[in-house]
């Protein structure tokens, strides 16, 4: 089964996320996503951004994505103050034909009586050298900031060096799905489909977790979507709404890519030799996209 081409609602189901608490790190919940379809994971924590602490990412900080956008990172000032003290923004932005910012994290005021802020950074010296790094097979940018308590007269925690992944950026081949349970399922075109120049459409079905997967009994979910053939890095939503599997049950969804006439989805196994799957094992795509 290729892992990035089939999800399983039992495992994917997750609950909206809240910030972090005042007074604490800042975590994936206050990252704040300009678009649908990124999210946040603490990939790990360390005790430097530095080539020896962990979250060292190389020493390049411009990544290149599918999308043909220059990623940046920038710490900026917002209009917002505590107390006495400015409060700033880690940005991460695309810089192409125009500037278009990704996601953010704010700091927070905590306590504006005493200046008191939670907040993030680059390492010490101010440097954004080293925390940025796009895994462009993923679609995933690793992040290396510095989360810090700042403020008069204490108590403040002490600085925690945090390594966060986020993904939803275009892959390189596969069609990677994220899931939002009973509502919709979305993925960025990748910059090569199944390893195809382009896209001229999708098929998305959904059936049954057996074993194996009988992809013959699969349900045309979207099909022949959009309506135009995409570019990389769009991204594409169709309802997900099917009916709730029966306790220790699942589901799953895969989706199919055509150019010019040709359809792939994913790789099968075979003594551990990988093959494109047989595009006729799924049935005719006849929903209304």
């Amino acid at each position: 089964m290729n892992r990035t081409l089939v999800l399983c609602a039992s495992l994917l189901a997750a609950g909206t996320a809240l910030a972090s608490e005042p007074g604490q790190p800042l975590d994936c919940s206050d990252w704040v996503f300009a678009a649908p379809g990124y999210f946040c994971v603490v990939k790990n924590e360390c005790f430097d951004t530095g080539p020896d602490g962990g979250c060292y990412n190389g020493e390049n900080y411009l990544q290149l994505d599918a999308g043909s956008g220059l990623l940046q990172a920038r710490r900026v000032q917002t209009a917002g103050m505590c107390g006495q003290e400015p409060l700033y923004r880690l940005d991460i932005f695309r810089d192409s034909d125009t500037r278009t910012t990704l996601a953010h994290l704010d700091e927070r005021c905590v306590d504006a009586a005493r200046d008191k802020t939670d907040g993030a950074r680059w390492n010490s010296a101010g440097n954004p050298s080293g925390t940025l790094l796009l895994d462009p097979w993923k679609g995933q940018l690793l992040v290396s900031v510095e989360s810090f308590s700042t403020g008069n007269n204490g108590p403040n925690y002490s600085p925690k060096f945090i390594r966060y992944a986020i993904s939803g950026f275009p892959t390189t081949f596969d069609v990677l799905q994220t899931f939002t349970p009973q509502a919709s399922l979305g993925f960025s075109v990748p910059y090569m489909p199944e390893g195809m120049p382009a896209a001229d459409s999708f098929d998305t079905y959904w059936g049954a977790l057996t074993k194996p997967l009988d992809f013959a009994q699969a349900h045309p979910l979207a099909c022949d979507y959009p309506a135009s053939p995409p570019s990389v890095g769009d991204y594409l939503e169709v309802a997900a709404a099917v009916p709730t599997p029966a306790p220790g049950q699942g589901v799953y969804y895969v989706t199919t890519a055509t150019y010019q006439g040709q359809t792939r989805f994913g790789r099968k196994a075979s003594g551990g030799v990988l093959s494109g799957r047989d595009p006729a094992a799924l049935p005719a795509c006849l929903a209304s996209p």
